[in-house]
């Protein structure tokens, strides 16, 4: 495919016309449902372009416009609208890589103007529709004068409707095929759709390169040790062993991390870590560190790589989400699903995650991976009907299932932090911690239980314990925050420590930042701040979300998302004393 080129006969109007109704299709498309800030983002970049806009939108008004960033966002400081943009990019790309296009839309590196990339030569006009040569990729980059409805975009032009057919016929042809493999590979109709447990992914470490000298090849050792032992902690991968001379490997590695480590003349050491995915020889993922001489051999600045890599939102659980979106069969790709509708819970992915996690367990009764994920699943259905008899159904669930998790697997961190959560759940902190606490002694490299176990410690009136546990988890991975950051704001502003509290929640990416917990603390950290408007303005699209009246009591909203009673009482309290909610609001 040759380089894109730009076409400067090519029609405004007709390429208006193409940019509106992809956008059509790209909001209706399931993965830009899930994700609705980028949803947002694209549509934002559609209509500035096809209001007229003669060059990108300004980096300051994407944030406060399209991304929600309040009016005294610093573009010169805060990289955000930058990075959502490269997401966007990546969005697009894998949109169109699953989906036959004659003419897809793109957002140039260096720019954030919306341009149309055709497969082949566009046409000059209207009437001249002379095909290129296949493999010739054009884009168009003319900007229209006109101003357009984005209802009535295609209104009024005619459509090559033999070539539309066409490319649906084959949709429908290519779909069918797809079934009948789906029927014949699966043993019938009655499977179709199940398959066999899938493993987690095996990941191999090659030897550290390092220099000759011996304090080198001491270092190299250590680092490889580091990286053995951080990795082999979690449950989400294994760890294959090294391909040394006699030694066994049974499969093939899925990914596989090189590392190189250099020593400089001021006694610097520089570490390099690249992961490559095996199945296409291509790198994922690097990151370089300079260590000093201080940092070494203990090598503590690459915990945070490793709960980067193999934690719950790692690089290597993304990367298989992102490769298959809507793969739910049992095993690993079920376990990867969970802990992408952690972050963004609905309805829809809930039940497709119970289904194929009881599917795992089925196949695997004695899992303390799965069923520490199904018994947060039933925790997550209890919450918001607490008092149902469906509600009291749930909440017995979860508690079996952590505690058949914790008597499978008494030793692995799974089995413990399970009766962790359920001891929290049902008010005992002593039992709580010290199932935490082993848990975390077990796996000190995951994010995501360091961050819970805060919480909980936070809850049960350990206050410095708890906070140490929130900075760690965002220590080690701050790329999917999520509620510990959350907590450790709220914390940060009942101690008065508002600039620090409102840096964390600015730095919060999508989705973290559209959660209920989240609109909650901005809301007070807001008003602390003098920003009452804007607090209050967080409060009403809390009531939005969790769709309350506008006179319903904090106590009520939050019990819509939050299970602790102590927590709800002292958000309550912090909502009416910073002014987010009237004084003297009845409970």
């Amino acid at each position: 495919m040759d380089q894109a080129k730009t076409n400067e006969t090519q029609d405004p109007g007709e390429v208006d016309r193409i940019i509106a109704e992809e956008l059509e299709r790209l909001l209706d498309s399931p993965m830009f449902t899930r994700s609705p800030v980028l949803s947002r983002l694209l549509q934002f970049l559609v209509e500035h372009r096809l209001r007229g806009g003669r060059s990108s939108p300004k980096a300051y008004a994407i944030a406060t416009e399209a991304l929600g960033r309040s009016e005294d966002f610093d573009p010169a400081v805060d990289s955000y609208p930058r990075v959502m943009v490269g997401r966007l990019r990546s969005l697009l790309d894998r949109y169109y890589a699953d989906t036959p296009w004659v003419h897809r839309l793109r957002v140039p590196q260096g720019s954030y103007e919306v341009v149309v990339q055709y497969r082949s030569a566009p046409p000059a006009s209207r009437a001249g529709d002379e095909p290129a040569d296949d493999g010739d990729v054009k884009t168009a980059t003319a900007s229209a004068p006109a101003v357009r409805v984005m209802g009535s975009a295609g209104a009024g032009r005619p459509r090559d409707r033999g070539a539309r057919f066409g490319r649906w016929l084959v949709a429908l042809v290519l779909l069918a095929l797809a079934l009948f493999t789906l029927w014949a590979l699966r043993g019938g109709s009655d499977r179709l759709f199940v398959g066999d447990p899938v493993p987690v992914p095996l990941i191999e470490v090659s030897a550290p390169v390092a220099g000759n000298l011996p304090e080198s090849r001491a270092l190299a050792r250590a680092l490889d040790g580091k990286l053995r032992d951080g990795l082999r902690r979690f449950d989400l991968i294994d760890l294959l062993s090294s391909k040394a001379p006699g030694s066994t490997v049974v499969g093939a590695s899925d990914y596989r991390l090189d590392t190189s480590l250099v020593r400089t003349v001021e006694g610097n050491t520089d570490v390099t870590l690249v992961l490559n995915r095996v199945a296409d020889q291509r790198a994922i993922w690097s990151q370089q560190l300079r260590l000093t001489q201080d940092e070494t051999p203990e090598f503590a600045a690459v915990e945070p790589i490793v709960a980067q890599l193999a934690g719950d939102y790692g690089v290597i659980v993304r990367d298989q989400v992102q490769r298959q979106p809507d793969n739910f069969s049992p095993g690993y790709p079920c376990l990867a699903q969970f802990n992408r509708m952690r972050q963004m819970r609905n309805v829809a992915n809930a039940k497709q995650v119970d289904t194929c996690l009881r599917a795992t367990i089925k196949a695997n009764p004695r899992d303390p991976v799965a069923l520490t994920a199904l018994s947060l699943v039933r925790y997550g259905d209890w919450q918001p009907q607490r008092m149902t008899p469906a509600g009291r159904e749930a909440l017995a669930e979860a508690r079996e299932l952590a505690q058949r998790s914790y008597e499978n697997s008494p030793n692995s961190s799974a089995g413990l932090f399970a009766m962790a959560r359920a001891n929290f759940y049902a008010g005992n902190c002593a039992g709580g911690n010290a199932m935490g606490d082993r848990a975390v002694a077990l796996n000190p490299y995951d994010p995501d239980m360091a961050g819970f176990l805060g919480l909980f410690k936070l809850t049960c009136g350990h206050g410095p314990a708890g906070e140490a546990l929130l900075r760690r988890s965002l220590q080690l991975d701050s790329s999917y925050p999520g509620v510990p950051a959350v907590t450790l704001a709220f914390t940060l502003s009942q101690r008065g420590e508002q600039d620090e509290a409102r840096g964390i929640l600015d730095t919060m990416p999508s989705p973290s930042n559209m959660e209920p917990q989240y609109m909650m603390v901005r809301a007070i950290v807001l008003a602390r701040q003098g920003e009452v408007a804007g607090g209050r303005a967080q409060w009403q699209r809390l009531l939005a979300y969790t769709r309350q009246p506008a006179d319903a009591t904090p106590e009520r909203v939050l019990g819509r998302f939050i299970i602790t009673p102590v927590v709800i009482q002292r958000a309550s309290a912090a909502l009416r004393e910073s002014g987010v909610v009237p004084a003297g609001t009845s409970r």
